[in-house]
Formats: C-alpha cells, sequence, structure tokens
C-alpha cells in the first residue's frame, strides 16, 4: 500500500512502514573519545603538585622564621658599627654568631635586653655591655672609658 494522504491516522499507523518517509531525520554526528594523553595534560602531575608544594612550603617557613627573628629574637647590634676614639676609628661588626673588631673574628652568643645587649665572647667566656641609645648609636663602657658607635649604612 502506498502512502496516502487521504488514509486516515489509524490506517496511517497500522500500515506497514517500508517506505522511507520523505522528511530527513537530523544525524547525531559521532561522539569521538579523547585520548588519554589529553585527559592527562588538563590535571597536572602529582610529581608537578608536590614540587609546587614544596615551594610554597619553603617560602612559608621562610616568611615564618624572618617575622620570629625580628619580632622575638630581634637583635638591635647586627649590622656594622663605627666609633671615633683617642686612638683612631675602630670598626665593629656583629652578625648572627660572630663578632669582627680588630681584623679577628670571634664567636659570640647574645643576651638582648630592653635596653641593652650583652656580648660574651665564647672562646674567652668574657662579655662587654653594649647600651642602646638609638637605632643607630650604641655606646659601651670599658676601663672607664666610654665609647659611642655610629651605625654604618
Amino acid at each position: 500500500m502506498l502512502y496516502d494522504e487521504k488514509t486516515p491516522k489509524k490506517a496511517r499507523a497500522k500500515s506497514p512502514t517500508s517506505l522511507k518517509s520523505k522528511t530527513t531525520a537530523k544525524k547525531a554526528a559521532p561522539k569521538t573519545r579523547r585520548p588519554s594523553s589529553t585527559k592527562s595534560s588538563k590535571r597536572p602531575s602529582l610529581l608537578l603538585n608536590l614540587l609546587a608544594s614544596g615551594v610554597v612550603l619553603f617560602f612559608v617557613a621562610f616568611g615564618i622564621k624572618y617575622a620570629i627573628d625580628h619580632t622575638i629574637n630581634y637583635n638591635p647590634l647586627l649590622g656594622k658599627w663605627r666609633a671615633q676614639t683617642v686612638l683612631g676609628i675602630m670598626e665593629i661588626e656583629f652578625d648572627r654568631s660572630s663578632m669582627s673588631s680588630f681584623g679577628t673574628k670571634n664567636p659570640v652568643t647574645y643576651d638582648v635586653l630592653e635596653s641593652k645587649v650583652i656580648v660574651i665572647d665564647d672562646t674567652i667566656k668574657m662579655g662587654n655591655t653594649y647600651k642602646i641609645v638609638d637605632e643607630n648609636t650604641i655606646s659601651t663602657e670599658a676601663g672607664g672609658f666610654k665609647t659611642v658607635y655610629k651605625r654604618v649604612k
């Protein structure tokens, strides 16, 4: 039986559908699977994540250490100081674990108090007290003589 437009709907439903309809259906494009290498490029590798985490932790630890050193363990003597005396110009330099003066470098420990710092020479177990006048001036007394040092910038 040929398709006839005058055929009632019930008859059309029961009629064989061996004939192709005149309307064309849209064909769906087949989905292509992505290769597994594309998938891994979207997510960083475990090694890269570990490396990035390590770098971040390093900088966080360094920042915490820096904050502690400059608030809790702050030593106002660190740096280079110069004094004009009767004997001439004297220079001393303090770093974290040593003191340089008269061309020698000695290991020292510091006892930082409110307005003074006691510097103890570790080799001879004797110390000297430096009074903090301001951030660029310190003074010390040795043998009855007061010596005032200015910070070298």
